[in-house]
């Protein structure tokens, strides 16, 4: 797996907030952009997605704990952000490196021209050997259409770019079999399949007051970068050499993905917000697990109104969310035809309603 590890290219890198700002006087983002210069110039692709501007605010207004006022957070990220800038252009610039800044929101995401330009930016700025630094901007987000944290972030630019490894770079060790803040026999797994994390009961809570992001959404991180064969590696960023340590040792702990890869475009729906959601029964539940299409005669109910070609939710009957897709139809048609067969359709509507609610190829089944 070393050997594998060290063939990677192509690599996000994401930084949190604990490494960022820390309480023990140490420069941990030093040393790792001291180790990213060192692997850019012996030809790695490196992508950073940084967490901290919203920190940096704080620590410039000496502010402790972190605001649940969005205002107060859009403040302190703009106050912030330019501070968390010079710090990366300080480091890098003493190394010979050039750096570019990407904001990116939600909207961005969803949007498939937004999202396929941001695409051909990061491509262009690493054929220039440019290191692309990004981060959610937080100064135009909302509540409801924040990221919600960059772990998650980090995972989205991955497939976004094909990336054959993510590291999650944190204050933590990587993933233990369970809670290690409340039981003291918790233990380190070096690596697993992504395709075992079901198996484990683990207390995923833990989060800093500085950050937005606990395990739980670096778990959901893992999972998502899983789709594009990425592998994924969650260490603490508070170690020397930490990036040597991961390619020459067993280091934190390694996601090993699935050999079989996500279409970009299921991908694509995996970031996407839905407009809405539908309630399937069981037995659709098993035909989407089975890699088919959606149909009218599974749909119980309809939640919210969107219109035809919007990204919806497919929710079970206890209301979790199995799969996302392109809708074919919008919410009024669907509760007209909800759990109709396709022969009863034809025989009172004609041919005008024959189409997969949800066709196979629109449609990402998500792991619960």
């Amino acid at each position: 797996m070393k050997i594998e590890l060290k063939k990677s290219n192509k690599i996000v890198i994401k930084i949190g907030s604990s490494i960022i700002n820390n309480d023990d006087g140490k420069d941990y983002l030093s040393n790792i952009c001291d180790e990213i210069s060192k692997f850019v110039n012996k030809g790695k692709e490196i992508i950073i997605v940084t967490s901290g501007a919203i920190s940096q605010g704080m620590s410039i207004l000496s502010i402790t704990d972190r605001p649940r006022d969005i205002k107060k957070l859009q403040a302190l990220a703009a106050i912030g952000q330019q501070k968390l800038m010079l710090g990366y252009e300080k480091i890098f610039s003493q190394n010979n490196n050039h750096i570019a800044q990407l904001l990116i929101t939600h909207n961005d995401i969803n949007d498939r021209v937004r999202y396929l330009n941001i695409k051909g930016t990061i491509e262009e700025l690493l054929s220039n050997k440019i290191i692309p630094i990004i981060n959610e901007n937080d100064v135009v987000s909302t509540e409801e259409i924040k990221l919600g944290d960059n772990d998650n972030l980090s995972s989205m630019i991955a497939n976004l770019i094909g990336a054959d490894l993510l590291l999650i770079l944190t204050d933590q060790q990587g993933m233990y079999d369970k809670n290690p803040d409340c039981f003291k026999d918790a233990k380190l797994i070096n690596s697993i399949n992504v395709s075992d994390l079901r198996k484990y009961d683990a207390d995923f809570s833990t989060q800093s007051n500085i950050g937005t992001g606990g395990f739980a959404t670096k778990i959901q991180a893992v999972r998502r970068a899983a789709l594009s064969g990425t592998y994924t590696i969650i260490a603490s960023g508070h170690d020397d050499t930490i990036l040597t340590n991961i390619f020459n040792k067993s280091y934190g702990t390694l996601f090993i993905p699935e050999l079989k890869k996500v279409s970009s475009k299921k991908q694509w729906l995996d970031t996407t917000e839905n407009q809405g959601a539908i309630i399937i029964d069981e037995g659709a539940c098993k035909a989407l697990n089975q890699n088919n299409s959606l149909l009218f005669v599974g749909i119980k109910n309809v939640i919210n109104s969107f219109e035809k070609g919007d990204v919806i939710n497919c929710m079970n009957e206890k209301n979790a969310c199995i799969a996302k897709g392109i809708t074919n139809y919008g919410s009024e048609d669907i509760v007209l035809l909800k759990g109709k067969s396709t022969k009863n359709i034809i025989s009172k509507h004609g041919n005008k309603f024959t189409k997969e609610v949800i066709h196979a190829d629109n449609l990402i089944v998500i792991e619960i």
